[in-house]
């Protein structure tokens, strides 16, 4: 039923359409009349001409301009020119600088043992080194040690006092230099090259691939016409280094990001080692965590009010991490890989000088198959929607519309709907929803029950037993339901950054904005009798529905109507006799989003994981160790989004959590029927409870900004989830419409300002962020009830940026981050964005009081 505003609004429209075309009637038509592009809705759910022919493209791995000890960066003797020949400036001597923790000790690090009073690069470098403990090495004949140091660099740097240093595998850090540039790429099917903002000339950006306790430095340097601030997601670094918000790269400046890739320490409070932990405290009573070590993470955008564009445009690509925990399951063959040697790096083990290792035809890459840690059976795929003007080829991009940017055209590694050709084994492939908006709920379909649904054909006799004559056969409907029952199983072994306890079978994954899905497909299984120069075929299909930026919505007959689906996962009836929705619903018509040949006849030695398989212990957050809890509610307002009726400001902190302790974060969606992911920055979460008002669900209000419903009939659903997202960790929790999630946090390492926001990025971008902002609160007398009040008072101590850089040179006059409050009207035109900074940070660490 059409609701009065409906009505209005179409009356409205074809009152204005009326006037349109008597006005084009007159007179000739105007560029200016109508989009040259437009979302689609019919042609993202089309099958396009020419899909599927092209193959898979594999993002290129970056080679590093320098490994080399810490020390030799600071040693003019040694020749080591961090970014190359070309670029002589030292670390840190860029326009932004480096984290101060390259060269500097943070003063609440003497909880860690460290004495920030220390002066010395080096031995600074050395007290982090002991601090940060060591970890089993996987292969000790490989790493050199039957331990790995958590902070690497050199072990002429590791103290004396560290029980058998000379057993300790150091890694070198290493150095990368990544452009951000515009790049013009032709398409298949376009009429011109399309303008990408590209990292490294490529789309997606180039892999890097990082070892957890090898430091890495990455320059980038912006060659855009836009300020730019890259986020390394789901990562574990310093502010400085985080991609907070107006920490910028300016354009024609750098930025050197230094990502220690370390595990967090965590305090036992008992003699039990923690999950997974196999050596000795560190002085201080700390032991890495093992379950926080990264797998598939990814970097981006993070540009103030302009991510969701640069992001549009092209600015992404992976991050992917091995730890010694990770690394055995793949040199045991428990996870896909060629065993031990799916675990070596070039530049670590020797194995081959530049000219074997260099890509001939990209400079500055890996020859594939020459890349650290390579395994051909390990596939990185990032999925992202965009709309296209397919008069000029380019990315057609609405900056006035902040519900989510909805494409109609699916690229996979920048590929239209590719084709991926697979031995008939077991294949690891890492998802990442790299979309602004969109929901995709992922599934793999044989060929046969992909064409009788997207075609008609190649019904089975259980689908059409109602159906009678083959005319009628051939004339039948799409296939409508029952997924379940035709879908490929597969395993799920871990979301967003991590693995997760176990593995899990599923025959779906739902990934919102931001989200990554870790799966291992057996293809063997699923193939069995295929020979040599056989061939099986499987689509990867799509079957979420989704029509605006609001979030995933079947069609409706009211258009008016907000209402879209319950829960972002399949629930299962309560039992208690209220008629509730617990299917997420689906397309009729799956959206084949890449076909995938399986060739040849089973492999003999394969990987051994299965359904129960442990992947990745790890240590809960236990009740006594929350100190705080916050409620933070997801909402929409005053025209554009908010949380708990705040827009962002960068200014200020919103929450400053102790130091090295744990708090329980509630957050809550505001209504309207919207879908909101949200990521938190710095840490990791667990999910302690998930509820839902169902009730809720049928209050229907189109307003803008709707009104939120009083959220008072909630049900325990956590429960009913897949049991990975109960035990698993998450960096972003999708919030589904009328929902409130109860998610635990610790606050480890790093001080300064980070973000936690909507990873529907037009949302982020329209002001639905906060900031948060760890402190340390050291007075060791202090009560219980003190230390819970102390963690509640916010806004509270804040650095934002000034005692976040650190430059080499105290001679030279440089600058920190931008300045919160700019003069309405620039002096000339030309001025400088830079001319625009605050001082940096004094060397006596004391702050001028009139500045």
């Amino acid at each position: 039923m059409l609701n009065r505003r409906t009505l209005l609004k179409s009356a409205t429209a074809a009152a204005l359409g009326a006037a349109a075309s008597e006005a084009r009637a007159e007179a000739p038509p105007s560029t200016f009349d109508e989009p040259t592009a437009r979302f689609e809705p019919a042609r993202a759910e089309a099958e396009p001409a020419g899909a599927f022919a092209r193959e898979l493209p594999r993002p290129a791995t970056l080679r590093p301009t320098a490994v080399a000890p810490r020390e030799a960066f600071d040693d003019p003797n040694t020749g080591v020119q961090p970014f190359g020949p070309t670029d002589p400036l030292p670390i840190g001597d860029g326009f932004h600088g480096v984290a101060r923790e390259w060269a500097e000790t943070p003063a609440h690090w003497a909880g860690y043992g460290c004495d920030p009073s220390e002066t010395d690069p080096h031995a600074c470098w050395g007290q982090k080194m002991r601090a940060f403990g060591t970890v089993p090495a996987h292969d000790p004949e490989a790493v050199g040690g039957t331990r790995v140091a958590n902070w690497g660099g050199s072990r002429s740097l590791l103290p004396s006092d560290v029980p058998d240093a000379a057993d300790v595998a150091c890694f070198p850090v290493k150095c990368f230099k990544i452009h951000m540039e515009e790049r013009a790429i032709q398409l298949p099917g376009m009429p011109h090259p399309t303008l990408f903002h590209a990292y490294g000339g490529t789309i997606p950006g180039p892999t890097l691939r990082m070892r957890l306790g090898q430091p890495t430095v990455v320059r980038f340097q912006n060659h855009l016409d836009t300020e730019t601030s890259i986020h390394f997601h789901g990562g574990h670094n310093p502010s400085h280094a985080d991609g907070f918000p107006t920490f910028y790269v300016l354009p024609g400046k750098t930025r050197d990001y230094f990502y220690p890739n370390i595990l967090p320490l965590l305090k036992r409070k008992d003699e039990e080692p923690a999950a997974g932990a196999e050596r000795e405290k560190t002085p201080a009573g700390y032991l890495p965590d093992i379950g926080e070590g990264q797998s598939t993470c990814w970097y981006h955008d993070h540009g103030m009010d302009c991510t969701a564009y640069n992001v549009a445009k092209g600015l992404a690509g992976f991050a992917l991490v091995f730890g010694e925990h990770e690394l055995k399951l793949i040199a045991d063959r428990v996870l896909p890989g060629l065993g031990k040697r799916s675990c070596r790096d070039p530049e670590l083990n020797s194995l081959g000088d530049a000219a074997s290792l260099e890509d001939p035809r990209k400079p500055g890459f890996y020859k594939p198959g020459a890349e650290p840690y390579h395994n051909p059976y390990d596939i990185p795929i990032v999925i992202q929607d965009r709309v296209f003007d397919r008069r000029t080829g380019q990315i057609a991009y609405d900056a006035t519309g902040h519900n989510g940017y909805l494409g109609d055209t699916f690229l996979l590694n920048g590929q239209e709907r590719p084709f991926l050709r697979m031995k008939n084994r077991k294949h690891r492939l890492r998802f990442l929803n790299g979309s602004n908006a969109r929901v995709y709920r992922l599934r793999i379909l044989t060929e046969a029950d992909y064409h009788a649904r997207v075609h008609g054909r190649g019904l089975r006799a259980e689908f059409a037993a109602d159906v009678e004559g083959e005319d009628e056969v051939e004339a039948a409907p799409r296939r409508r339901g029952g997924y379940d029952e035709t879908a490929v199983p597969f395993l799920r072994i871990g979301k967003d950054s991590w693995l997760w306890p176990n593995a899990r079978a599923a025959k779906s994954v739902l990934i919102a904005p931001a989200n990554r899905a870790d799966l291992v497909v057996d293809f063997k299984e699923l193939t069995k009798g295929l020979k040599r120069g056989d061939r099986a075929v499987f689509y990867l299909v799509n079957t979420m529905p989704q029509r605006d930026g609001r979030g995933p919505k079947l069609p409706l007959d009211d258009p008016g109507d907000p209402r879209v689906l319950p829960l972002p996962f399949d629930a299962v009836d309560p039992g208690d006799g209220e008629p509730r929705p617990v299917k997420v619903a689906e397309l009729d018509r799956p959206i084949g989003l890449m076909k995938i040949i399986v060739e040849g006849p089973p492999a003999r030695r394969d990987a051994t994981v299965a359904d129960g398989t442990e992947l990745n212990p790890r240590e809960p957050i236990r009740d006594d160790e929350v100190e705080a809890v916050r409620e933070f509610i997801f909402e929409r307002g005053k025209g554009a989004w908010m949380i708990s009726g705040r827009f962002y400001d960068p200014t200020i902190s919103n929450a400053c959590p102790t130091h090295d302790t744990a708090e329980e974060w509630v957050l809550r969606n505001g209504g309207g029927g919207w879908w909101h992911p949200i990521h938190i920055h710095l840490e990791s979460h667990q999910l302690v409870s998930y509820m839902k008002d169902f009730d809720a669900d049928e209050v229907v209000d189109p307003r803008d900004p709707p009104a939120a419903p009083v959220l008072s009939n909630l049900v325990e659903v956590l429960d009913q989830m897949p049991e990975g997202d109960q035990v698993g960790l998450h960096d972003t929790q999708v919030l589904g419409p009328n929902t409130v999630a109860r998610i635990r946090m610790r606050f480890r390492t790093w001080s300064g300002p980070f973000v936690f926001h909507c990873h529907n990025l037009e949302h982020e971008d329209m002001r639905m962020m906060f900031n948060f902002e760890p402190v340390p609160r050291p007075d060791p007398d202090a009560s219980p009830d003190d230390r819970r009040r102390q963690a509640n008072i916010a806004p509270d101590a804040r650095t934002h940026g000034v005692d976040m850089t650190w430059q080499p040179d105290p001679a030279v006059e440089r600058v920190g981050e931008l300045e919160w409050e700019y003069p309405p009207v620039p002096a000339t035109p030309a001025r400088d964005a830079a001319e625009h900074q605050i001082p940096p940070r004094p060397r006596d660490g004391k702050r001028d009081p009139a500045g």
